[in-house]
């Protein structure tokens, strides 16, 4: 039996019945929309295979252009075998691709980060699809005469920094990238990102197919 002749509207009563006539040009819309969305796909995987990043100073050069225009990022800490995650804005990665955010040292993440000397920071853009996560190495920095600050954070620091105020330094070690239009989506395609790692000052791919 069509579940359409066992449903009536909940305010008049009246049998839906007649909105059987629609059903199969409902069927046919359905089945030609996923049609249509499954010869999409295939046309995307066949353009995005011809245009893959070659080399990994390819994907570590769009990785740092890109973790560059995104204001902020999801730093995410371990304490206790339990994950941690926040907002934060971060600083550009200097030349050395270094980055650094402002914070207080009296949070819990900066008690977190001393205590493994490791975070993650994610920095997600959905326009472009991509995803760069960063494994880093973490510490507070030394005082400077003229800390990391910016002027819009007096909001939160009125007097300027002091002593509630810390620079954290997170030096990258590891990265894993992953971009739908950029095309960074190895083997089996779309299903992995691409890991990058610092090794002796260079990044490396282990399994990065062409890498070289």
């Amino acid at each position: 039996m069509c579940l359409s002749r066992s449903i009536r509207d909940a305010r008049t009563g009246v049998s839906t019945r007649h909105f059987e006539k629609w059903e199969p040009q409902l069927a046919k819309t359905l089945l030609y929309s996923a049609s249509l969305a499954r010869w999409l796909g295939l046309r995307y995987r066949h353009w995005a295979l011809g245009r893959r990043p070659r080399t990994i100073a390819e994907v570590h050069s769009w990785a740092m252009a890109n973790m560059r225009r995104r204001r902020y990022c999801v730093v995410v800490t371990v304490s206790d075998g339990v994950a941690s995650a926040r907002v934060v804005e971060p600083f550009h990665p200097d030349r050395d691709g270094v980055i650094r955010f402002g914070t207080d040292p009296r949070s819990r993440k900066v008690r977190d980060m001393v205590e493994s000397g490791t975070c993650l920071l994610v920095y997600e853009d959905d326009r472009r699809r991509s995803c760069v996560s960063v494994e880093c190495s973490a510490s507070i920095e030394p005082q400077m005469s003229r800390p990391w600050f910016k002027a819009a954070w007096s909001a939160f620091w009125p007097e300027g920094p002091g002593e509630d105020y810390a620079v954290i330094r997170c030096v990258p070690r590891a990265m894993e990238v992953w971009a739908g239009l950029a095309v960074i989506a190895p083997a089996p395609f779309g299903r992995r990102s691409v890991r990058l790692e610092r090794r002796d000052g260079e990044w490396v791919a282990p399994e990065f197919p062409t890498a070289g």
